[in-house]
């Protein structure tokens, strides 16, 4: 192995979309994310940076926060020092970004697979669900026509709160398979999200994801108790294990890797999640094939996959994994 320094570089990618990616709160039609570069001797490490603007996240600030500190990087001997990044002031998306790399990079240093690096089963080709974002519902069967939907077992709804109802039946009708229901904190009001679930069918409907801003914490105990169907939690699950929490608001937890800003937090989490009785789900942002394939890793600790991001790009640039009949299958290591 070289005992030279490390030399770190960043790339701002711009990712055009194949249409309008709508959540609940806002839409865009390209993301830019950042690429991580870490480079020893003969070896180099990538990693992604997905900056998402819910978390006060973007691209200008994560090229600015990678610049403040490229000298401070490039001077620490980063063998054994990986939790140097998890003490960084950055935002997570950067922080992920730096560790994906390092393992990577220490991954083809040592001759290893990063799953093995992690103590994790190496990952195998998995069911994933596409994203269906908020749209007129008229829409909405010549969207799963034009998509070729129908090859995937579960589709996940992006919905708000005037017009999920009609999304959701909608799809139900011109779906056969199960689907999952994502409010991206839509409802203000406890009794208004309880009674949107309410209204939904009983049959094929596996969740309700978020549908609460995650600063009504309290009010999540209360809709769980009430709602019959699950309610799982997103943007209230961050980069830490809060089990007790977890325990009396959801029935299950999305982990993402940007929001966990390091592959241990997000293991740990998983974990954590499981041995409370949990189940566990390892979602994305909008990523290229590089951040999806790090997500990969996680497989052998999650119920469901929703690792879509990198299919609603109009050029991904890696081609580390493809998608086939509804599955995820890896083509590379980074």
């Amino acid at each position: 192995m070289s005992s030279r320094k490390p030399a770190f570089s960043i790339e701002m990618l711009h990712l055009p979309l194949r249409y309008e990616w709508k959540l609940s709160r806002n839409s865009s039609v390209s993301k830019t994310n950042g690429i991580v570069k870490i480079q020893r001797g003969d070896f180099i490490g990538m990693g992604e940076v997905a900056p998402n603007i819910r978390y006060d996240e973007t691209p200008e600030g994560v090229k600015a926060e990678f610049d403040s500190l490229k000298t401070v990087l490039e001077s620490q001997d980063l063998i054994d020092n990986q939790d140097l990044f998890a003490s960084l002031k950055v935002c997570k998306a950067l922080q992920m970004g730096l560790d994906m790399a390092l393992t990577n990079l220490k991954a083809a240093e040592n001759g290893f697979t990063p799953a093995s690096l992690l103590g994790l089963s190496e990952p195998q080709a998995r069911d994933i669900c596409y994203t269906i974002p908020v749209m007129d519902h008229s829409l909405i069967q010549a969207f799963i026509e034009s998509e070729n939907l129908r090859r995937f077992s579960w589709l996940k709804i992006k919905v708000n709160s005037e017009t999920g109802l009609q999304m959701v039946n909608e799809v139900l009708r011109n779906f056969q398979g199960q689907i999952a229901i994502d409010g991206n904190e839509a409802w203000k009001d406890k009794e208004q999200a309880l009674a949107f679930a309410c209204s939904l069918p009983e049959d094929r409907i596996l969740f309700l994801e978020q549908p609460l801003p995650a600063s009504m914490r309290d009010d999540y105990e209360w809709l769980s108790q009430r709602a019959p169907l699950e309610i799982w939690g997103d943007e209230s699950v961050l980069s830490n294990p809060e089990t007790d929490f977890w325990k009396s608001s959801f029935s299950g937890i999305n982990v993402k890797l940007m929001k966990a800003g390091s592959f241990n937090n997000a293991i740990q989490m998983l974990q954590a999640a499981r041995e409370a009785g949990l189940k566990t789900m390892v979602g994305c942002m909008v990523e290229t094939s590089l951040g999806i394939l790090a997500a990969m890793q996680l497989e052998s600790l999650a119920d469901f996959m929703d690792l879509d991001g990198f299919l609603l790009l109009q050029n991904e640039p890696f081609g580390l994994l493809h998608e086939e009949g509804g599955k995820v299958f890896p083509n590379a290591k980074v």
